[in-house]
């Protein structure tokens, strides 16, 4: 609703499609510079309809002020996701905003994302969740390019109050002190913090803390990128403007650019979960998973699912890299892999999958944080903890008491985000008083809209979300976890999954 202004943290990228993970609905967003440059061109959407045959060559769209053209894509089939930037880059330039797909995605696979332009013109920004890449692909577009040549600026009823707001949520994001330890440490902070709620991932979800967290926590990334200098960043924005930056760029032991941004889903899910405790094995194979451009929680899980079949041994850190190199050359195996845990632990044999409606578990280990695992079952998505991200509030998360009404809260919290097209780190800061957002919205559209009057836009958009699924075929039993994390202790917390399909079923009704 704000891309394109002065407002921090409001240009995210919104992509959604049905989605070939889940056979649900889906959207994923992604930061960058992208949103910012629709804006610009007096835009708020793009669709693509329809597909073309499979033998019909390789397109990129390009939008720019002077209409929408077709251009011949071939030169790219093939390629990583960092070649094609540069070579996007080379002939758009780099203050395009492009949006691109790996080789995964060109072979259609499940674990697929789209990458979108940084602000430094690398797509490295990822729509990475529910195989939208493998969407993008099967209508023969390889890349979307949006020049930047829009001309359209902000066109607002009310400048001064529009200002004033903006300055306003600089503020609020700059006082709260989740953003502010964010600004620090980036979301690498929360390895200790789930560590000490002994909800980390660790051994393919079956335990919840790691011995030598310490190694990979955010401090100690904070540290490697500050002592490594050269290229590091231990802040950095993802788009602009933002207050909050924070994203990280991890250099290698030289100082060069290994991998940027490494976040905390990804530490956990290439890390914790595999016995991984090396912040330089984590990056190298987040910077591997963006080339072939695919899901760090997805393959991520489905290796823990492959170790878990005896492939390799927990813990062995060039059995990682060699996966992530199968996925990256779409290998038998890498295919495999970058179809996701469901579809791994079918073909290797193994129950333990850790996965709802086939979309990876984030790293959140739900026998632990009921109100997350209550997220999980609800979500019309698939496992997602952007949906409603309860942790912060669960006084005891590992009893599932008072969770349906707790995960209904923050799903709409964070559903509001969604609707804005804000970060949904900007929720801590305006999540029991949207007035902040909605005079934002009054000084530029003119509309004056109340909270409840917004939250009930929220809801409805949730049943029409819901009854998709439900027209997709998806019923309440396809809503849960695999079979063992109802059987089997997660040993650090004594709890197994004891939440109903009834209770869950009513953390999906609005």
């Amino acid at each position: 609703m704000l891309a394109g202004t002065t407002v921090s943290s409001s240009d995210r990228l919104s992509i959604g499609a049905k989605s070939p993970l889940t056979g649900g609905i889906k959207e994923s967003n992604a930061g960058g510079i992208v949103g910012t440059r629709i804006a610009r061109q007096g835009l708020r959407c793009i669709a693509l309809e329809d597909a073309p045959g499979k033998e019909s060559e390789w397109k990129i769209i390009v939008v720019g002020k002077d209409g929408v053209e077709f251009e011949d894509g071939t030169f790219l089939e093939g390629k990583g996701v960092y070649e094609k930037s540069d070579l996007l880059a080379e002939k758009y330039g780099r203050k395009a905003g492009c949006i691109t797909i790996g080789p995964a995605a060109e072979n259609l696979l499940l674990a697929s994302g789209i990458a979108c332009s940084d602000p430094h013109g690398v797509c490295s920004r990822y729509a990475g969740r529910g195989g939208l890449g493998a969407v993008m692909a099967s209508k023969r577009v390889i890349a979307m390019v949006i020049l930047d040549d829009g001309e359209v600026q902000p066109d607002m009823v009310d400048p001064e109050a529009f200002k004033e707001g903006s300055k306003r949520i600089v503020k609020l994001l700059k006082d709260n002190p989740v953003s502010s330890l964010f600004t620090k440490y980036g979301t690498a902070a929360m390895v200790d913090i789930c560590q000490s709620l002994k909800v980390l991932p660790t051994r393919n979800f079956t335990h919840g803390t790691i011995e030598g967290a310490e190694k990979i926590n955010a401090q100690t990334m904070y540290d490697t990128i500050e002592k490594r200098g050269g290229e590091g960043k231990t802040r950095h924005a993802c788009m602009h403007p933002c207050a909050i930056q924070c994203s990280n760029v991890y250099p290698d032991k030289d100082g060069k650019l290994l991998c940027s941004p490494v976040e905390y889903e990804t530490m956990a899910l290439m890390g914790s979960n595999l016995c991984i405790k090396n912040l330089d094995v984590i990056a190298e194979m987040n910077r591997i998973a963006n080339d072939a451009g695919v899901d760090t929680l997805d393959v991520g899980a489905a290796i823990g699912v492959a170790m878990e079949a005896g492939l390799a041994e927990f813990g062995d850190e060039k059995a990682v890299i060699r996966f992530m190199e199968e996925v990256r050359d779409i290998t038998p195996l890498g295919r495999i892999l970058a179809s996701g845990c469901k579809v791994a632990a079918k073909v290797l044999g193994v129950r333990h999958a850790p996965h709802v409606l086939g979309q990876a578990i984030p790293a959140y280990e739900p026998r632990g944080t009921k109100g997350m695992a209550m997220t999980y079952l609800s979500s019309p998505m698939g496992a997602d903890h952007t949906f409603g991200f309860t942790l912060r509030d669960e006084e005891e998360p590992a009893s599932k008491e008072g969770k349906v009404e707790l995960s209904k809260k923050f799903q709409v919290i964070g559903s509001r985000m969604d609707a804005m097209g804000m970060c949904n780190f900007v929720r801590y800061s305006v999540r029991n008083d949207m007035t902040p957002l909605l005079d934002l919205i009054k000084a530029f559209y003119n509309v004056e809209i109340s909270a409840d009057e917004f939250d009930d836009f929220v809801k409805e958009t949730l049943r029409i979300e819901h009854q998709f699924n439900t027209d997709a075929g998806i019923t309440a039993r396809d809503y849960r976890f695999t079979e063992t994390f109802y059987e089997e202790v997660q040993p650090e917390t004594g709890e197994t999954m004891d939440i109903t399909d009834e209770e869950s079923a009513l953390a999906r009704q609005w």
